[in-house]
């Protein structure tokens, strides 16, 4: 029992620094997974750090982070338990996945990683064991930022974070094609990919059917550093994929072709001449076989026992060929009386012989030669006479062209022949203008004519400065007078009180007047990731009870044990005096208010607080009111609300 709630069952996975075990949750009567290792261990504190940033973000692509938590020098963290999942290890140990559900799994996993890394979170240590895909088709990773701190990789930077999360989203899809890892380092259960000069295969090389754009993104991004920056960026250049398991065949492997072997069967082949410059027919061929096979010593048909004759001296009978006799024959020296008399004789039969197998083997390789030289003679032709066909084609196609451009250069007539319709040539233009009126202006045409350009100049100027004189005539701006300007209003503010140390502090919502008012809200989560769905924070003010503003989801009314406690800040824009504060409560909660000077409720001051109630509730400072211009509404305890998880919910606030 670990932590006096989880009864841990069986032991699921040995991992290098820890281990995964399945537990019953006795408090919440429900299965989990526990993911525990040694308190002394050198990542201990890393690793649960890590796991309380990962409980904070909820997204259906990453498996949920429960708990946190340390019981007799055992460090542990939970889990939620996929029931009947497997790791994407597994499913690759029967071969590639069909290529829609690798882009499925792989756009599915980048969607999780981006989410993470919008809250500042990385995996940093992603495999085919950290993808998990449930019985209907749900995929989740596990292990973000845990995993990484369990390695000890600490001080990324989130640039760099970013695009290991991509490179390692890619290596997925490619293992998912390939079934084979394509990064540095091995992966248990996972077959290493070859390496050649530039890097690793693409998949098309190692799989079949696999599509275009993922195929040339695992080529850029694993062999010339290219490639998505991001889990987001590979995402949105993969989308759109299948909205539900894609069932189908598994990538298929590529096989070697193989060079065919073609065989030419000696009875086709033309016959070789003999010995003598004679081509013998197929008749005599067949009678010196036979005599040669007759001549032949070979083992009894079912004989056992076969040994090898006497040796022969090869170097002094180098024709002379290794001969097999059946067990229980004579041997050569039972038979030495019967050699004396039938020597001669047997040695012209075995001369014989020998010079026929000798025949009949240079007359097959002479005739396979034969064949091999018409065959690539015939192939030669070929290739030639294609050849001459494609150089007659282009120069008859040349031909055509340079026909066609004579043509046309035949039918080409200048501008002057399209003009002249007669042999004789057209006359001049006229001109445009009499003759009298082609002479320069006198002198007493061009004073007239400046006289008239300096008239026009005069009018233009006078006009010019009226119009300018006219601006703002009628606006009653009153610019240089002293006079007061009809229609002022005049307007007294109330005093205000300035205190040693503070601002001017306004009186505006003194105790019973009117509600300061409020310039903006925000989620506070000092313990976490200092963002508590911020989106929804500005509901608390718009005036509207049916709206509210409500916290991630833990497992327990304490936060799950992973902070003291969470709530909403409120920036009133100066310094106020505050009295009272109302809070409007959808659901039971352990409620403080405070007011502060800055944006850290450690310097506020508390207002009141509230332990288990709901609906308006109004808090009121005794004696002097509290100078500030932040007012934290902070939950410690929360309730249980209809999606099962146990949320903060706050629906107005007002200040006074």
């Amino acid at each position: 029992m670990l932590g006096d709630r989880y009864a841990v069952q069986r032991r699921l996975e040995q991992m290098a620094r820890a281990e995964r075990w399945s537990a019953h949750d006795t408090t919440l009567d429900r299965d989990v997974v526990i993911v525990c290792f040694a308190e002394y261990e050198s990542h201990a504190d890393a690793t649960l750090d890590a796991a309380r940033r990962a409980a904070g973000i909820d997204n259906p692509r990453l498996v949920r982070v429960l708990d946190v938590g340390r019981s007799d020098g055992i460090a542990f963290f939970v889990e939620e338990l996929l029931h009947d999942a497997h790791t994407l290890t597994q499913l690759l140990s029967q071969g590639g996945l069909p290529a829609e559900e690798a882009r499925r799994v792989a756009g599915e996993a980048a969607s999780g990683l981006e989410a993470a890394r919008a809250r500042g979170l990385h995996h940093l240590r992603l495999t085919p064991h950290a993808v998990l895909r449930g019985p209907d088709g749900t995929v989740k990773v596990r292990g973000l930022a845990t995993a990484a701190a369990m390695a000890e990789v600490e001080d990324v930077e989130p640039d760099v974070a970013a695009r290991t999360d991509a490179v390692g989203v890619v290596a997925i899809t490619y293992a998912a094609l390939t079934s084979r890892w394509p990064l540095p380092g091995s992966v248990a259960g996972l077959e290493a990919a070859p390496h050649v000069i530039s890097g690793v295969p693409a998949p098309s090389e190692i799989a079949a059917g696999v599509p275009g754009d993922l195929d040339a993104l695992c080529r850029l991004t694993l062999n010339e550093d290219q490639g998505p920056l991001t889990p987001g960026d590979f995402a949105s250049q993969i989308a759109p994929w299948a909205t539900s398991q894609v069932a189908g065949v598994a990538t298929p492997a590529r096989e070697d072709d193989s060079n065919p072997t073609v065989a030419l069967p000696l009875a086709d082949l033309p016959w070789a001449t003999d010995a003598t410059g004679q081509q013998p027919s197929p008749a005599s061929a067949g009678a010196a076989g036979a005599d040669a096979h007759a001549t032949q010593v070979l083992p009894a048909p079912g004989a056992t026992g076969l040994h090898p004759a006497t040796p022969v001296d090869h170097a002094a009978t180098p024709t002379a060929p290794l001969r097999f006799e059946p067990a229980g024959a004579r041997t050569p020296a039972s038979e030495a009386g019967d050699e004396g008399a039938a020597g001669p004789a047997r040695g012209a039969a075995a001369a014989a012989g020998a010079a026929a197998a000798a025949g009949a083997v240079g007359s097959a390789l002479g005739t396979a030669g034969q064949a091999a030289g018409h065959a690539a003679a015939e192939a030669a032709h070929k290739v030639g006479s294609f050849a001459r066909a494609a150089a007659d084609k282009a120069a008859e196609r040349r031909a055509q062209r340079q026909a066609a451009q004579e043509r046309a250069d035949e039918r080409r007539i200048s501008l002057d022949d399209a003009l002249v319709e007669t042999g004789e040539p057209l006359d001049p233009p006229l001109p445009l203008l009499p003759q009298e009126l082609a002479a320069p202006p006198t002198r007493d045409q061009s004073k007239l004519a400046l006289a008239i350009i300096a008239a026009f100049l005069v009018v233009v100027t006078a006009l010019a400065v009226w119009g300018v004189s006219r601006i703002g005539e009628n606006t009653n701006l009153s610019l240089g007078s002293g006079s007061t300007p009809r229609g002022t209003v005049t307007v007294t503010a109330p005093p205000a009180t300035v205190t040693p140390g503070q601002g001017p502090t306004t009186t505006a919502g003194a105790q019973g007047g009117e509600p300061y008012p409020i310039l903006g809200a925000t989620g506070y989560d000092p313990e976490g990731d200092n963002a508590e769905r911020n989106g929804e924070a500005p509901r608390v003010y718009d005036g509207n009870p049916s709206t509210f503003w409500s916290s991630e989801g833990y497992a327990s009314a304490n936060l799950g044990g992973l902070k003291k406690g969470v709530g909403v800040r409120l920036d009133l824009g100066q310094v106020r005096a505050v009295h009272s504060v109302q809070i409007v409560l959808p659901d039971p909660a352990d409620v403080t208010v405070s007011v502060g000077p800055d944006r850290n409720r450690d310097t506020a001051t508390d207002i009141g607080t509230t332990s288990g109630k709901s609906g308006a509730i109004t808090l009121t400072k005794d004696g002097a009111p509290v100078q500030g211009q932040y007012v934290f509404v902070w939950f410690t305890k929360l309730s249980q609300v209809a999606d099962g998880r146990f949320r903060a919910t706050l629906a107005e606030v007002t200040v006074r």
